[in-house]
């Protein structure tokens, strides 16, 4: 019996030494995207001041960002922001690129203490996120049909020349949007309000209440 246990011990310390082994290799696997997201957060800076943002102190952007400021456009974000763009950062985002896209005469406002990953926002006319907010990994906002709801300007290619359906989207404080949610023109979404991970928001969420679902319904107040 006390071989026995003296086997078992020995392999349960065996099993140790080989787990801290594999948490090795795997720390040094992962160093090239950590390094890679740690050092990309000053050029990240100097390339959006150099874009024409407005961008708040204490802010970080990690990873590669599809960044888009047409003429007339404004983007404005505020103090620690925090963005994450791919090379696995967040894990649910894995390697997806996050997109800011402000198009000719849009105004983009990202309020203090922001933080989303992998996302994308594109607007025609104008996004509004208040402060203390989180935006889940993957989420799209929009604030526009992206294309004409006429088949014949669609055929043409002519809905590209501005014949799409925007209104604004307004994101209150202290919201918290999940994982993989779409938020679509013309949503206003009150303070402290919560969207569940999937939805698609087609209608504007009162203030402390909970909505989730394709289209996003009310689940319950907070």
């Amino acid at each position: 019996m006390n071989e026995y246990l003296y086997l078992c011990i020995n392999q349960l310390r065996i099993l140790r030494k080989i787990m801290r082994i594999s948490d090795i290799f795997s720390s040094l696997f992962r160093m090239p995207d950590k390094t890679l997201a740690a050092f990309s957060i000053i050029p990240n800076r100097l390339r959006f001041i150099a874009e024409g943002v407005s961008l708040g102190p204490r802010s970080r952007i990690r990873g590669w960002v599809k960044l888009v400021r047409k003429r007339g456009a404004e983007i404005t974000i505020g103090e620690r922001f925090n963005f994450s763009s791919g090379l696995n950062i967040n894990r649910i985002s894995r390697r997806q690129t996050g997109c800011i896209c402000a198009e000719e005469g849009a105004r983009i406002v990202i309020g203090d203490n922001v933080g989303m990953s992998s996302p994308c926002l594109w607007a025609r006319s104008s996004i509004t996120v208040g402060n203390n907010v989180n935006i889940g990994a993957c989420c799209v906002i929009m604030d526009h049909d992206a294309h004409s709801l006429n088949h014949e300007l669609r055929r043409s290619r002519a809905d590209e020349l501005g014949d799409i359906a925007s209104a604004p989207i307004v994101i209150g404080d202290d919201v918290l949007i999940g994982t993989g949610c779409y938020i679509l023109k013309g949503v206003h979404i009150g303070p402290r309000s919560i969207v569940g991970a999937g939805s698609v928001v087609t209608h504007d969420v009162p203030p402390d209440e909970i909505w989730a679902g394709n289209p996003a319904r009310f689940i319950r107040r907070i």
